[in-house]
């Protein structure tokens, strides 16, 4: 019995889940096995933010025409706060209900992001009171690689190891956004019958925690001028640099280093992240943790954390620390475009290797 077949002897479903491509086809997917088409009298959808749960229950529980089934789908799900569910139980739905939730993805500032998680995790609680199912699209880092091969060969290209892992660093390790764009890198080697490294960093639109590890990447490399220029691509516009220092940068640049802090403890204790002793991983915070990220970013820490000191690290907090305070007037500073610009000299300087007198 397939995933599909079994979710759909629940009334009430939950598609959900990181990866937009997984969503997309779970929906098809269980749509198709209940035989439903986009047109059908029996068929009706909602968006999360401009209904209410009472809405979806009612139509779900109204008697189907010609069919076995009323099927109602929900869409972004989660802009819909799980407390709207009172006195609406979804348990009760007749048998001839089927109310399909999906929880579409919902980006934005990290505040956001966060408040959809929550609101994830009481959706699935909810769910599963009602006795429904859960259909999980989470990213598998161990398939990414394999997923993004099979669909070069697919499009009719051969594609290098390094052009593959490139890819999935540029972005995020998310099997969607790979996918994506891909195509941009078809049409750009059309005449090509291999897709090379170079290919993929002239087309790709990075992630921003890439743009973000890279410059951390090239402040420890000692290459000031490639830090700088992955800052001016991350702030876009000079006019605009307090917003994105406090919206992407800054917060950004806090998870690269407590990542790399964490390398480092993991280097100097001997370990690796994934078997690190209790006493080491006592030491990880609960955001971001290095040893729940996916193996291609936990490789990319390690690597950068074996150029780096934890006193060096520490001077790197700090200056992060003063960056933060200059942004905001609480230290002297000048435009945000330059404070952010010291931010880099600085922790460059203090990265560097110290040479003999």
């Amino acid at each position: 019995m397939s995933t599909y077949e079994k979710a759909l002897r629940s009334r009430v479903i939950l598609v959900a889940g990181d990866e937009d491509v997984l969503r997309r086809e779970a929906l098809t997917g269980l749509l198709g096995e209940a035989a439903v088409l986009p047109d059908d009298f029996d068929l009706e959808t909602f968006a999360g933010d401009a209904s209410n749960p009472g809405d979806w229950a009612a139509s779900a529980g109204t008697s189907p025409f010609l069919a076995d089934r009323r099927t109602v789908v929900v869409r972004h799900l989660l802009r819909c706060d799980v407390d709207r569910l009172k006195g609406t139980d979804l348990s009760k739905l007749p048998p001839s209900s089927l109310l399909i939730l999906v929880a579409d993805d919902e980006g934005g500032s990290d505040d956001r992001i966060q408040k959809a998680k929550t609101q994830r995790k009481a959706w699935e609680k909810v769910v599963n009171a009602a006795g429904g199912s859960i259909v999980a699209c989470d990213a598998n880092p161990k398939t990414v690689r394999d997923n993004v091969k099979k669909r070069a060969t697919s499009l009719g290209k051969l594609m290098s190891d390094k052009a593959i892992d490139t890819l999935v660093e540029m972005t995020g390790g998310s099997l969607s956004r790979a996918l994506d764009e891909m195509e941009k890198i078809v049409l750009f080697t059309t005449g090509q019958e291999q897709i090379r490294e170079s290919d993929v960093r002239s087309v790709v639109v990075p992630s921003r925690d890439w743009n973000v590890f890279k410059m951390v990447d090239a402040i420890l490399a000692g290459d000031v001028a490639e830090a700088l220029r992955q800052l001016r691509t991350l702030v876009g516009s000079a006019t605009k640099a307090e917003d994105a220092a406090f919206s992407r940068i800054l917060p950004t640049v806090n998870r690269s280093l407590r990542l790399l802090w964490q390398g480092r403890l993991c280097i100097d204790a001997g370990c690796s992240p994934s078997n690190a002793p209790e006493t080491v991983r006592a030491m990880f915070p609960d955001r971001p943790n290095l040893s729940a990220e996916q193996p291609y970013r936990q490789g990319l820490v390690m690597t950068t954390a074996r150029r780096i000191t934890l006193a060096r690290l520490e001077r790197c907090f700090a200056i992060l620390a003063d960056t933060d305070a200059r942004l905001k007037g609480a230290l002297d500073g000048f435009s945000g475009i330059e404070t952010l610009e010291r931010m880099v000299l600085e922790m460059a300087e203090a990265t560097a290797p110290r040479r003999a007198a």
